[in-house]
């Protein structure tokens, strides 16, 4: 047996093994639990690739190997031992979770001034940002799509909008635009589903629209595909379910999108069918382990270990410069070239690795999925009431992001701030209908 084909052979073993893992401590519903869901985005955009580029990169790097596979065996014994510890039946407690129905403890209209403030305050600082643009890229798109359109100034101007956008800190209006406006779009749908005003309705309706606007301006693909997953995540938690039918057109409406927007913004407006679908595979399957794959390739051989240098430093209140990681990654070993901008984001293991070594990567896996399994379970033992189902619905989601990116990107200050603000929409309406009875 060759060498390919035994590491082919050993990856599809310990797949099978971890999925009936999880199965056996989760249950099938899974992929509607935090931990599931970030189970999930790794098998798809960093295990199932990590193989093949292995032995594309000649079998050089066994660290990043091992450290994949290791996330798949090490995620359910994290899980079963928070379980033992927590004294929990998980399966029977997380089914009888969501078959219970989503009850709204804030019926009447007290509810409504404290949600369309935030609203208008998230619009607010979205508008602000577009202001701050010289043209909205999407803007430029369509205006210019018959005629014909200039690529290096549409790519100019994504640059613009995104990664050397230098108008202000982009993070702190993201708080808004990609945490907050998601947020308000999952309570307006579970209120729309609840409720019998139709002023719930009107409002998921029209936020939904203008999301999807907001989520195409910087043309960009991932937002777009991470909200159209929001959602359908939002409506099988509600349904307590997944619908394979809705599964199936929602991937069916991520892959056409992303080939309208590599065919019209990628430059690949001359490649056949099967070449497009190509691409798309790649980037799904290949970029983001790719990524992963240089974070264990340059540590330490071409960079030392950062011991925390790359974590978040707001307002420089540490004596340590922050050191831009990703960026790094993307530059020394992504595409070698300064001149272009962008970054290297991949799998939260990839940044505990390049800043403390291997040994404490591996307790770092461990670490996460106790802590993971432990959010989940706090969530499933509260009552299923609509904020606090809209809230755990943000989380599962925004576990998947663990796979994509690492752990002080997904959490840091920002979050927290948004977190707080979100808390005021979930507990506002009682201090306000408390004053208004007194």
């Amino acid at each position: 047996m060759s060498f390919d084909a035994f590491l082919i052979i050993t990856s599809i073993a310990v797949l099978n093994i971890s999925l009936y893992s999880m199965f056996n401590i989760l249950g099938q519903k899974m992929i509607l639990t935090i931990p599931g869901f970030f189970y999930v985005f790794f098998i798809v955009f960093i295990f199932l690739g990590s193989p093949f580029y292995f032995l594309k990169k000649d079998a050089a790097n066994i660290y990043y190997l091992v450290a994949v596979h290791l996330v798949l065996i090490l995620l359910p014994i994290g899980i079963l031992v928070t379980n033992k510890l927590m004294k929990i039946k998980f399966k029977e407690v997380f089914n009888k979770y969501l078959d219970s129905p989503v009850i709204d403890r804030q019926p009447g209209g007290y509810f409504i001034p404290p949600f369309l403030f935030i609203l208008f305050v998230t619009l607010g600082v979205t508008f602000l940002y577009y202001s701050k643009l010289e043209i909205i890229p999407i803007n430029y798109l369509l205006s210019n799509l018959i005629d014909g359109f200039n690529t290096v100034e549409l790519g100019k101007m994504r640059e613009a909008a995104t990664t050397t956008f230098k108008l202000g800190k982009l993070h702190r209006y993201n708080i808004f635009m990609v945490q907050m406006l998601p947020f308000l779009v999952i309570i307006a749908l579970f209120k729309s589903k609840v409720s019998r005003n139709k002023f719930w309705g009107l409002i998921f309706f029209t936020l939904t629209i203008f999301t999807i606007y907001r989520c195409i301006s910087d043309l960009q693909k991932a937002p777009i595909v991470d909200f159209i997953i929001l959602i359908s995540l939002a409506v099988w938690i509600f349904k307590g379910k997944i619908n394979w039918i809705q599964a199936g057109v929602m991937i069916t409406s991520i892959i056409s999108i992303l080939s309208i927007m590599y065919f019209y913004i990628m430059g690949v407006n001359q490649a056949s069918f099967t070449k497009l679908i190509t691409i798309i595979g790649k980037r799904l399957f290949i970029t983001q382990t790719r990524a992963l794959y240089h974070y264990f390739s340059l540590f330490p051989s071409s960079h030392d270990f950062l011991y925390g240098a790359s974590f978040p430093n707001p307002a420089g209140i540490f004596q340590f410069d922050n050191f831009p990681l990703t960026k790094w990654i993307f530059i020394n070993g992504m595409y070698n070239n300064s001149q272009i901008v962008g970054t290297a984001n991949s799998a939260f293991i990839g940044e505990i690795y390049a800043n403390f070594g291997f040994p404490i990567m591996v307790v770092s896996i461990f670490l996460f999925s106790m802590a993971i399994q432990l959010v989940q379970i706090k969530f499933t033992l509260k009552p299923r009431t609509l904020l606090l189902t809209a809230f755990y619905t943000y989380f599962v989601f925004l576990a998947g992001q663990f796979a994509m990116t690492g752990v002080f990107i997904v959490i840091h200050l920002y979050l927290f701030i948004f977190l707080i603000t979100a808390i005021i929409i979930v507990d506002g309406y009682t201090l306000l209908t408390d004053s208004i009875k007194k």
